[in-house]
């Protein structure tokens, strides 16, 4: 084997290795989107919309459980379906995207199908 084809074998080589290693960060490794949710916002208004309600102390506490496991699901959901990573609002000065519009939509959602306890 002469020097030329060492060095194409070689350079073949690094190339394929950068490409797959830029496949498996693309795909597999790419860190995900940061995203903000008004955790504060979102709980104050159920706790302003329940007050309105004639609600037993044990029917409220059911219903902040339900509240709870339905932030918890809506939140993985966005997440996992857009390979995102949640910071609540307030730990966030600028420039990441809101997702508590999409987030509340899908709560409200998990909320309604939701049965009371």
């Amino acid at each position: 084997m002469n020097t030329k084809h060492l060095v194409a074998g070689c350079s073949l080589s690094v190339v394929l290795s950068v490409g797959a290693c830029a496949a498996a960060w693309f795909f597999w490794l790419k860190p995900p989107t940061l995203v903000t949710f008004d955790m504060k916002g979102t709980t104050n208004a159920l706790i302003r919309q329940s007050a309105k309600l004639d609600l037993t102390d044990e029917q409220r506490r059911a219903l902040l459980r339900r509240f709870d496991r339905s932030v918890t699901t809506a939140t993985a959901e966005y997440a996992t379906e857009r390979g995102a990573a949640i910071l609540v609002s307030p730990a966030v000065v600028t420039g990441l995207p809101d997702a508590t519009p999409e987030i509340q939509a899908r709560l409200a959602e998990l909320m309604k199908a939701t049965p009371q306890q």
